[in-house]
């Protein structure tokens, strides 16, 4: 704790505050001659006409002519494609640049996963319309039981526990966030004052704690980190033939798990081509207080890895893949989530990096575009209104020339980004993505930070 605040003193002398600015635009708009990527049912539905109207999809149509529009704005997609917003089910947002870094991403939803006071600000504000950026689901500061831990609201009693889900449901908060090293008590109280309270719980591992049978986790919003599989129940063994049935066990749950390969995959680099990789990352995504903290803590550890350690988790991170491939074809239901704003891993492009890396580890470009899409949207209880490019759903949505099915990576700089409604197109989205970075303000973040202790 004293390290931190430090460190946050420290940056705070040098730094000078600067302002962003929002703008308003027409969320009014017919959009005609395009192909819409259904990631639901894993087709394409061909020569498609969509009217937006007052930042929903209205009607979609077979021709322009069929449409009743509005407005008079028309916008020729030329053949090009629709793809439902994407949903990072896992990020780390300490500052309000992060929001517009993501959007221009094609990334119109997010769910932070450790929440402070100025989120629930910056959530509200975006759905104002006040900021330019992903709409946001913000969990509860981390319930742990770790004394003293920053960011962390230590919990080991049963009535703190159920004391923390009253206490954060009333400040505002979309969900709880309980990590891995809970009493069973405390566990089993904060699942069932949330049940009772209607506020969902996310749990940090993909296991139970104590003696609890892993069922006692059904009802859950979302499971995290595939990395605690191989560190909770199989104990740090490369135990291959235990999968099925630890996949087994999580499917008879229903509760989506979130891999977080991309983390992985940071510090796996960071620790094998360490400084070569560390210059291609884009620091300037990431908050300069987190950035300078990360650079001095676990960025530090992973670039002075040894060798051995470096081919260890390299092995691990393999391994990694192969376990969400097996809760893939178990049936488990997987969410995007990138763990962005941890190790310098930038917003937005961590997301994509996520996707590609679920593909790699052999899911199909349908099923990845699912976990980023649809999936998230069910978890999140809001399959009526995002996830999915339908009538009466937000129009939240990426256009591209090119087709997303054949090469995922034309969503990672769109040609569009659609935010209710609001049409953004590549010019706008880089310069929005450049304002949010020149405007940050090091004391705005440290207040930020300061009031979250």
């Amino acid at each position: 704790m004293k390290r931190l605040i430090t460190l946050l003193c420290i940056i705070a002398t040098a730094s000078c505050a600067k302002t962003s600015i929002a703008t308003t635009q027409d969320n009014s708009f017919v959009l005609t001659n395009i192909n819409i990527v259904d990631t639901e049912h894993h087709t394409i539905h061909r020569n498609k006409s969509i009217l937006v109207n007052a930042g929903k999809i209205q009607q979609i149509a077979e021709t322009a002519t069929a449409l009743h529009p509005k407005t008079g704005r028309v916008i020729d997609g030329k053949g090009g494609y629709v793809t439902p917003g994407l949903i990072d089910m896992h990020v780390h947002m300490y500052e309000k640049a992060a929001f517009t870094i993501a959007l221009s991403h094609g990334v119109t939803h997010v769910r932070i996963m450790n929440g402070v006071p100025d989120q629930l600000h910056w959530r509200d504000q975006v759905e104002a319309g006040q900021l330019i950026g992903s709409s946001a689901t913000v969990s509860s500061p981390i319930i742990s039981a770790y004394n003293d831990a920053p960011l962390h609201h230590t919990v080991h009693t049963v009535e703190q526990a159920q004391n923390a889900v009253t206490q954060f449901k009333a400040a505002g908060y979309d969900l709880i966030k309980v990590y891995g090293n809970l009493s069973e008590g405390a566990l089993t109280a904060i699942v069932v004052a949330g049940r009772q309270l209607a506020m969902p719980v996310a749990k940090h591992g993909p296991h139970a704690s104590g003696d609890m049978p892993v069922t006692a986790l059904t009802g859950l919003q979302s499971l995290e980190h595939v990395e605690d599989i191989y560190q909770g129940p199989l104990n740090h063994e490369f135990a291959p033939h235990r999968l099925p049935a630890i996949a087994e066990a999580i499917k008879s749950t229903g509760v989506p798990v979130t891999p977080t390969l991309n983390i992985y995959y940071q510090l796996t680099m960071l620790s094998n081509e360490k400084d070569t990789f560390l210059a291609s990352i884009p620091t300037n995504y990431t908050s300069d207080i987190i950035a300078l903290e990360a650079s001095q803590n676990q960025v530090k550890r992973w670039l002075s890895a040894s060798e051995n350690m470096a081919r260890h988790n390299q092995k691990t991170f393999k391994f990694l893949q192969h376990i969400t491939d097996v809760l893939s074809d178990t049936g488990v239901p997987l969410l995007v989530g990138s763990d962005s704003g941890v190790l310098l891993s930038p917003h937005g492009l961590a997301t994509h990096n996520e996707m590609r890396l679920m593909h790699q580890a052999g899911l199909s470009v349908y099923e990845v575009l699912a976990a980023a899409t649809i999936n998230p949207a069910k978890a999140l209880n809001l399959h009526n209104e995002i996830g999915k490019i339908a009538e009466n759903y937000a129009a939240d949505f990426i256009y591209s020339t090119a087709n997303p099915v054949e090469e995922m990576s034309v969503l990672t700089y769109p040609d569009a980004v659609i935010k209710k409604g609001v049409w953004y197109s590549k010019e706008q989205l880089t310069a929005l993505r450049e304002n949010a970075i020149e405007s940050r303000s090091v004391w705005a973040e440290l207040s930020t930070l300061i009031k979250a202790l």
